[in-house]
């Protein structure tokens, strides 16, 4: 599975940056949507399955029965996207100049007739978990964030959309999406099979800035090695390797 580099016509660097969700739909060219407000927290979590004693058996022995290992589950991360369109930062700022040069009670929000409809917005993050149509189930995401890049890569999994504030005519404009990604299976099935020698085949994730030269010199301690992973992943061109791709590593004889 390849994923995605962001597209050219992504956020920048000279500004303030924003969370952004990269992701690909229905085969087409890469996308992304950007927060409109920087979330104030972001939650991961990992659950570490192991099995349960018997129990019978606690009852009946003087000390705690050993608890069996049974599995990692995939992490899950957890975020709160906040969107609001009741003005414009024109009209906003417009405001404040107002009340400091008046103090005028200020007026209604919705006097200047800029407000829109918040799910303009929102509905770019509801089609995350939409099925995509070249690959019948909804897109892999990457979210990314600045310098904290790559914060997490999987699928959205539970979407909760609360509404809290409406025109007169009842349109919304104002929400706060609740955000549940689980890991991407893929990628989690890469990291539970991870191997650390090099006489036994393992699967690894491309990082960004890797080249094969470099995770041939991570993992054989031989930069030269590198046709050994080409050959054994079918890639002709070492340059086109994308981040997220997950290849096999195989391994040395002799």
């Amino acid at each position: 599975m390849t994923l995605i580099n962001p597209p050219a016509g992504g956020p920048r660097g000279d500004s303030l940056e924003k969370l952004t969700i990269f992701y690909r739909k229905d085969g087409v060219e890469p996308t992304f949507v950007e927060a409109l407000f920087n979330p104030a927290e972001i939650s991961r979590s990992r659950t570490i399955e192991w099995e349960k004693p018997v129990a019978g058996l606690i009852a009946k022995v003087p000390y705690q029965p050993r608890r069996d290992f049974v599995a990692v589950r995939p992490e899950t991360l957890s975020v709160s996207l906040f969107f609001d369109t009741c003005e414009s930062r024109a009209d906003a700022d417009s405001r404040v100049a107002g009340l400091l040069t008046n103090l005028a009670a200020p007026g209604s929000p919705f006097d200047s007739g800029t407000a829109s409809d918040v799910t303009r917005l929102t509905r770019r993050v509801v089609e995350l978990a939409q099925v995509d149509r070249e690959t019948h189930e909804p897109p892999v995401c990457q979210l990314s964030w600045g310098r904290y890049a790559h914060i997490f890569t999987g699928v959205l999994t539970q979407l909760d959309q609360r509404f809290t504030m409406f025109l007169p005519d009842g349109t919304p404009v104002r929400a706060t999406l609740d955000c549940t990604f689980a890991e991407s299976p893929t990628l989690a099935a890469a990291r539970a099979g991870e191997l650390h020698s090099a006489d036994v085949v393992k699967s690894r994730v491309v990082r960004r800035g890797d080249t094969l030269h470099s995770i041939a010199a991570r993992e054989y301690g031989d930069p030269a090695l590198w046709k050994e992973i080409a050959r054994a992943n079918g890639i002709t061109n070492p340059l086109r390797v994308s981040p997220g791709t997950v290849l096999t590593i195989p391994r040395l004889d002799g």
